[in-house]
């Protein structure tokens, strides 16, 4: 039960207060209608709690699908995801307990300059592997932003795995005094209304690949509606042209993981992050095996193709150091 009355979709202001047999601490972050909370038991165990604004559940019984994909991702168990323990459902809100994980999210990496080349690849390796085994039980994130992966002592862990409601893209739409925080990692389909799957996954990991190559957010504009409308009616810009320094090749792969049709995207992140590492030549296309040489290739074709990563990493070197190292050595 709530320990206080709640006006509707009220998820700040709540510290001090109690959430079923959760107490309420400092709030460690705010989304446009969902806030997470550093919680407690009356054991003194502590938590991270979500609250989640019964408009962004979209007439589903939120608590009900946490649980069941919970058990699943229990059986999953994968070391890259943070469990969910429970899932309480209210008349306003819907509230899942995660464990508390004392560390910084990507968002707060990148804002602060402090993401290296490697880290930051590091990165997307250890968030593709758990989105192909969730994947594989037919999970879907709904939710990746870099918001929502922690980051401790060099691992990185996706958190609040399949929380979102599958209304968010419509109540964007249609709801006036709805603010969507991160609105550019929404996929075309789900800002339609239309069911979540991989391939949803894929266009958010592209996003987050596009900002890490460019150091630019996908799209410009301080509205959440027009950034949503932007992504419903515009194609995807080309990280080549935002910098140069981003091969046309690894542009090419990422502006098909953001088509705006799901089916032209790649099938899974898997063989998306194999396309970043190794990109079809311009006659790759979708058929046959992209990252494998045309037969009869030279040594030389061989190593062109083995030093594409190495080309991703130096781009994302440079637009990830700090402008206070840019200057050299004083």
């Amino acid at each position: 039960m709530l320990s206080r009355p709640s006006g509707q979709g009220t998820v700040s202001g709540l510290e001090g207060t109690r959430i079923g047999r959760y107490w309420l601490h400092d709030c460690l972050g705010r989304g446009s209608h969902t806030a997470v909370y550093k919680a407690s038991t009356p054991s003194g165990q502590w938590c991270a709690l979500k609250l989640v604004d019964m408009r962004l559940q979209g007439g589903e019984n939120l608590a009900e699908r946490v649980l069941r994909d919970a058990a699943i991702l229990e059986q999953i168990g994968h070391p890259h995801i943070l469990p969910i323990h429970n899932a309480m459902a209210f008349d306003e809100l819907t509230a899942v307990v995660m464990p508390l994980v004392e560390g910084l999210t990507v968002r707060d990496l990148m804002r602060a300059g402090r993401l290296d080349a490697d880290t930051a690849w590091t990165i997307m390796s250890q968030v593709a592997d758990p989105l192909r085994s969730a994947h594989g039980s037919g999970l879907t994130y709904k939710v990746l932003k870099p918001a929502n992966i922690l980051v401790r002592e060099g691992h990185a862990y996706l958190a609040e795995f399949g929380v979102a409601g599958r209304g968010a893209g419509q109540v964007g739409l249609a709801t006036s005094d709805c603010h969507l925080s991160t609105p550019q990692y929404l996929a075309p389909e789900q800002i339609a209304g239309a069911e979540p799957d991989r391939r949803t996954d894929v266009y958010a990991f592209a996003v987050l690949a596009f900002e890490l190559a460019t150091a630019t957010a996908l799209y410009d504009g301080s509205r959440p509606f027009t950034i949503l409308r932007t992504a419903l009616n515009d194609s995807p810009p080309s990280a080549h042209a935002r910098d140069p320094r981003v091969p046309a090749d690894v542009d090419a792969v990422l502006r098909r993981a953001l088509s705006r049709d799901p089916s032209r995207r790649h099938p899974s992140v898997e063989e998306l992050i194999d396309e970043l590492v190794c990109p079809p030549g311009p006659s790759g296309g979708d058929d046959g095996d992209p990252a494998a040489p045309a037969p009869g290739a030279s040594p030389e074709q061989y190593t062109a193709s083995a030093m594409t990563v190495d080309s991703l990493i130096d781009v994302l070197s440079g637009v990830l150091t700090p402008e206070s190292e840019k200057g050299g050595e004083e």
